[in-house]
């Protein structure tokens, strides 16, 4: 699991193609305590979420608090109420 954070995409690429096509991701991550950090995720990924990949996009991810080892997790469960909230907790970080 881990915690939610925010995870702006910064460059990704293709590790593998056997199958469903592996990739690492680069994000800059924020959390909701204000932490931000560049992160790693090494995903699965259908053809059609790795055709909609652009940089600067913003997707959900989950990080390990007691590990900050920088690795993340693509939040697919999250909930979307859950990461508007946290989104708008960001955003009213940012504006003061």
């Amino acid at each position: 699991m881990g915690a939610l954070a925010l995870g702006v995409l910064v460059d990704w690429r293709e590790v593998s193609s056997d199958g469903s096509p592996r990739v690492v991701l680069m994000f800059d991550v924020e959390t909701a305590d204000g932490i931000s950090f560049r992160g790693i995720a090494d995903e699965d990924l259908t053809i059609t979420e790795l055709t909609r990949l652009a940089p600067g996009q913003t997707l959900p991810v989950r990080y390990r608090p007691a590990v900050m080892d920088h690795y993340v997790a693509l939040a697919r469960d999250a909930d979307p109420a859950h990461v508007q909230q946290l989104s708008d907790e960001i955003a009213s970080r940012k504006r003061t």
